[in-house]
């Protein structure tokens, strides 16, 4: 089963898996199931043991992740003559490996820790699903008569709807329905797993240990242990000392058994195992690891009274000794049994896990049985036969709508196993990193043996060199004479009359076979490149301006599909530890001091729902892991927010409403939906500036026909007042011309009365004149008449003239 021939024939020795509960409960079983698992996977010192091998793949995987792998083997190669036993001290290479796995290692990992997982726990019973549904309905009325909504609350009626937070669109509320329709129980369970993540410091203390395994070695392991009195809490394990039952599925999700083992101290297990081992007990531990584990074998029989302590203190407290931590999976029967009773009433009862119904009753009685898994475990000493804590594990997560099934407090998870191997991202590339570190070896080498530029010197050439006055020159002293002035005498010909080359010519040098290295390292690079599938842009050695978006962006894509398998092992992995945390969570007694810190954490009514398995059935909950956007996907959204900001699509508030969601999706969806909300407000404010312009230069054509009109009443204004005035100017001068006329007809009426008086006057007095004259010429006329008949008749004399007197004065 597991490619060991050592363990052939040893599987039957696990014990009988159909015992009752009173045998599998004692501790005989448990030593007897521990026993086998040892036997099974084998022991460290023992080569062809599955424990082993895996042993020694995951260190020698670890080596290379941190770029402190074994140099003896390139020590090997490179030192084919073996002067010294191959260990390569004659060479002068710096033999320090070349830190590129470790770079591919660290993009993989975080790249996944970059995105920050976090569990989004959602109720998938049915019960919540009603409530989620009656909750959709309301908001989806609420935003379907906002209107009416806000008309009733400014007539003063209570509504208890808070507008500022309905959604405004259809749209947008199914994305805030999405990201924030929770029931209470789904609040409670996120805020509890939420706290007990940050109470274990899981995502820096676990999670990452348990990434960079996944793409180390492949595996990656982590422990819950629930207690009530010291909480829920998540162990990392080390993948290279866990063991568990045959698999194929990546997932362990049928696993049987499970365990790791770690070193303690003596004194460490004292603490744990208390008084389950005696003193005598603890001394013969010591001594089976006296001389393992660095352990100082002079120290076993030291002993000293600490009397601050009141106790005795032994040498070997300090030894390190290996305790296996294990659990396995049984099926139990639980006994009910329905029974009548004298008053004719049946009633149903639990009767334990051994139950014989008695062959003689005075009722009827009829048995039940439930088959259940339960999980049994303990502690081995590895090397003792020495177990400890064993039992029937109490407070085991199960799922509420399948109390039968348990399942064992490890979360395992690999990215590809196959006949129990897993096989890591850094295994597939240990081939092409000896290559790319041999080649960097041989690079050094080739540097070391290159050889300064020198020279060619002839010597027979020298006899016809000019030597100068007095004395000869040796060969050296032509060689400093030309290094010194780069200037060199020679004769062209030699005595007999033919052609000599140079004497001394310069040797040029260059590194030999270094273009081909360099050549061979990068073509080692590539392998592991396409090997990992982690290209130059992923890993940033492109720069950004020499490929366009779109070509970066699909470089990007390719690289996550290749590590796919990694990030979703590793979102498998968040999700089976929070799965775990929200049913703990739910089986808290109610008594235990965790309940009460828990509900000092997140609220007495927050664990009243969760924990009321008692009155009602427990609710069923689903973690999904949803990750934060990475770098790429924040700036394909930033750019996205940019443009729309710029073309005025959204608004500032949008922008930082898109930012603050984790999830690209849902940011995405509602960048689109605050956009085309954003654009029929555009709309409708263009059409009501265009209505607005249309009443503006209908107000301003208005305006100024008003205007011409009140221009035009006002001119006619005008001259009907000039009229008005021009007639009033002519009425009183008419006026003043009939007053001047009637004064002037008046004066002449006056006139003419005065002058008709005058004139009847006149005409009186002249014709009283006349009359006076009359008479005065009567009188004349008598008197002349009389005169001359007086004087005709002789009888008078001549009469005087007395209207002489008379005509005077009329004359005057």
């Amino acid at each position: 089963m597991y490619n060991n021939d050592n363990n052939k024939g040893k599987y039957g020795s696990f014990p009988d898996p159909f015992a009752p509960f009173s045998k599998k409960i004692s501790k005989s079983y448990g030593l007897k199931y521990a026993k086998s698992i040892e036997k099974q996977w084998g022991s460290y010192t023992d080569e062809k043991s599955l424990f082993r091998r895996r042993y020694s793949d995951f260190e020698t995987n670890r080596d290379y992740a941190n770029g402190t792998q074994d140099t003896s083997i390139y020590k090997q190669i490179l030192n084919s003559l073996d002067p010294n036993n191959g260990d390569g001290t004659l060479l002068n290479l710096d033999w320090s490996p070349v830190p590129i796995v470790p770079k591919f290692v660290k993009i993989v990992v975080n790249n996944i820790l970059s995105r920050k997982p976090y569990p989004n726990v959602r109720a998938i019973d049915p019960l919540s699903q009603s409530d989620k549904d009656k909750e959709r309905a309301k908001k989806m009325f609420e935003v379907k008569n906002r209107q009416l909504i806000s008309q009733m609350q400014d007539m003063g009626v209570e509504t208890g709807t808070n507008l500022k937070e309905v959604p405004e669109t259809p749209e947008e509320a199914e994305i805030f329905m999405d990201t924030n329709i929770k029931t209470a129980a789904e609040i409670a369970a996120q805020v509890g797993t939420n706290i007990t993540l940050e109470w274990n410091d899981f995502d820096q203390r676990v999670y990452r240990r348990a990434v960079n395994d996944l793409v180390s070695c492949g595996i990656g392991v982590i422990k819950r242990n629930n207690d009530p009195n010291y909480g829920i809490s998540e162990e990392y394990i080390d993948p290279a000392y866990f063991f568990h039952s045959y698999t194929e599925d990546p997932t362990f999700s049928d696993l049987v058994y499970a365990g790791h083992i770690k070193r303690i101290s003596i004194s460490e297990l004292k603490r744990i195992a208390g008084d389950e081992l005696t003193e005598e007990q603890y001394e013969k531990i010591a001594q089976s690891v006296k001389n393992k584990y660095n352990n100082n074998s002079e120290r076993l029989t030291s002993r000293m009274y600490d009397q601050t302590q009141d106790r005795t203190t032994y040498g070997y407290d300090e030894f390190i000794v290996e305790v296996m931590d294990f659990e396995f999976l049984s099926v139990d029967d639980m006994m009910f049994e329905e029974k009548g009773s004298k008053f004719g009433n049946v009633g149903f009862y639990y009767k334990g896990m051994e139950y014989t119904p008695p062959k003689e009753s005075v009722y009827d009685r009829k048995p039940f049985n439930m088959s259940v898994q339960t999980v049994f475990g303990g502690s081995y000493v590895v090397g003792c036969d020495y177990i400890y804590d064993y039992g029937q594990k109490a407070n085991v997560p199960k799922n509420a709508h399948d109390l039968t099934r348990a399942r064992l407090s490890y979360s395992v998870v690999a990215t590809n196993l196959r006949r129990m191997m897993p096989k890591s991202l850094v295994a597939s590339v240990i081939g092409f990193a000896d290559q790319l570190q041999l080649s960097h070896l041989k690079l050094q080498q080739a540097i070391a043996k290159a050889k300064p530029d020198g020279l060619i010197v002839d010597v027979e050439g020298l006899e016809n060199v000019q030597l100068g006055k007095g004395g000869e020159l040796q060969p050296l002293d032509i060689q400093d004479i030309y290094e010194q002035t780069g200037v060199f005498y020679y004769r062209s010909k030699n005595p007999e009359g033919g052609f000599q080359n140079p004497p001394v010519r310069s040797l040029d040098n260059s590194i030999r076979n270094i273009n081909e290295l360099i050549g061979i390292y990068n073509h080692n690079l590539r392998l592991i490149r396409d090997t990992t599938g982690i290209n130059e842009v992923m890993d940033g050695t492109s720069p950004k301006g020499e490929q366009l978006v779109g070509v970066r962006q699909q470089a990007i894509a390719a690289g996550n599909n290749a590590i796919y398998d990694i990030t979703n092992s590793a979102i498998y992995l968040y999700s089976r530890v929070c799965e775990d945390i929200v049913k703990c969570l739910q089986i808290l007694p109610v008594k235990s001091v965790l309940f009460e810190a828990y509900e000092r954490a997140i609220g007495k009514t927050n664990m009243e729902v969760l924990s009321s398995f008692g009155d009602l059935p427990m609710y069923n909950f689903g973690v999904k892991i949803q990750t934060e956007m990475d770098e790429t996907e924040k700036a394909y959204l930033e750019q996205n927010i940019q443009v729309a900001l710029s073309q005025r699509e959204i608004d500032l508030e949008d922008a930082m409403a898109v930012r603050q969601l984790k999830d690209v999706d849902q940011a995405e969806r509602l960048l689109i939906v605050r956009r085309k909300k954003r654009m029929g407000m555009n709309q409708q404010i263009a059409q009501q500036n265009s209505q607005m312009q249309a009443q503006a230069n209908q107000a301003t054509a208005q305006a100024t026909s008003q205007g011409r009109m009140q221009e035009i009443q006002m001119q006619a204004q005008a001259k009907i007042a000039e009229i008005q005035a021009k007639a009033q100017a002519d009425a009183q001068l008419l006026q003043l011309e009939y007053g001047l006329k009637g004064q002037i007809e008046s004066g002449k009426a006056q006139l003419n009365a005065g002058m008709k008086q005058q004139d009847m006057q006149f005409r009186k007095s002249l014709e009283s004149e006349k009359d006076d004259r009359k008479d005065d010429r009567v009188k004349k006329q008598a008197v002349e008449m009389s005169k001359m008949i007086e004087q005709r008749k002789g009888n008078r004399g001549e009469l005087q003239d007395e209207g002489d007197s008379l005509v005077d004065t009329l004359t005057s």
